[in-house]
């Protein structure tokens, strides 16, 4: 049976005396104080779902949301994700997970966070800018830019094609000039070569 969130919690350890720790117990107090974000959650954890109040007892729309933040800020693959969760003392306060639980598997971690909606993260991240707008901590006008490397049109820069390119362009701006301009500069035209230098790679 899917639940928002825990009412009586499990035994948890105390907070530890880190900077990391202390930034998710800040990111904690946030969360806590915006419900709206785990109601959300849990619309998309339990959307087409017809008996609710059957099945095993899953992740808690709360555990969920926290468990992505911490995958999120710390670029941690699924499989990381549950190790972590398990191991530390610190990811296991802040997701709400209790002594005597077990944590999570990789595919039940990757099976709910999968499930809220992009347009659910983008109303969440509206509710956080208006709060750091609201507690003048943040105004939300500038964005950090995402510099992932994505597919492209243009060929892998490998050290053979660089080459390639170098010298062709090189080779094309030295006739130009000789043509264009009259300047005798003797070089010698490589671009066969290094061509099938690219070629064999």
């Amino acid at each position: 049976m899917r639940k928002k969130n825990q009412k009586q919690m499990p035994l948890i350890p105390s907070d530890i005396e880190h900077p990391r720790a202390k930034e998710l117990n800040r990111i904690s107090k946030i969360l806590d104080s915006l419900p709206t974000i785990t109601e959300m959650v849990l619309q998309d954890l339990t959307h087409g779902v017809k008996h609710q109040n059957r099945g095993a007892q899953g992740m808690t729309a709360e555990q969920v949301l926290r468990a992505a933040v911490i995958k999120q800020t710390e670029g941690f693959s699924y499989e990381e994700l549950a190790f972590h969760l398990v191991d530390s003392r610190t990811y296991r306060s802040f997701c709400r997970i209790g002594i005597t639980q077990k944590g999570f598997k990789k595919s039940a971690l990757c099976k709910n966070i999968k499930s809220i909606s992009p347009e659910t993260w983008e109303s969440i991240n509206r509710l956080l800018v208006a709060y750091g707008d609201d507690k003048k901590i943040e105004k939300g006008k500038e964005v950090r830019i995402d510099c992932t490397v994505v597919c492209s049109n243009i060929h892998q820069p490998s050290d053979s094609t660089l080459l390639w390119d170098s010298v062709r362009v090189l080779a094309r701006i030295l006739k130009k000039m000789k043509q264009e301009l009259g300047i005798d500069i003797p070089f010698t035209d490589h671009s066969r070569r290094a061509k099938r230098r690219m070629l064999e790679f």
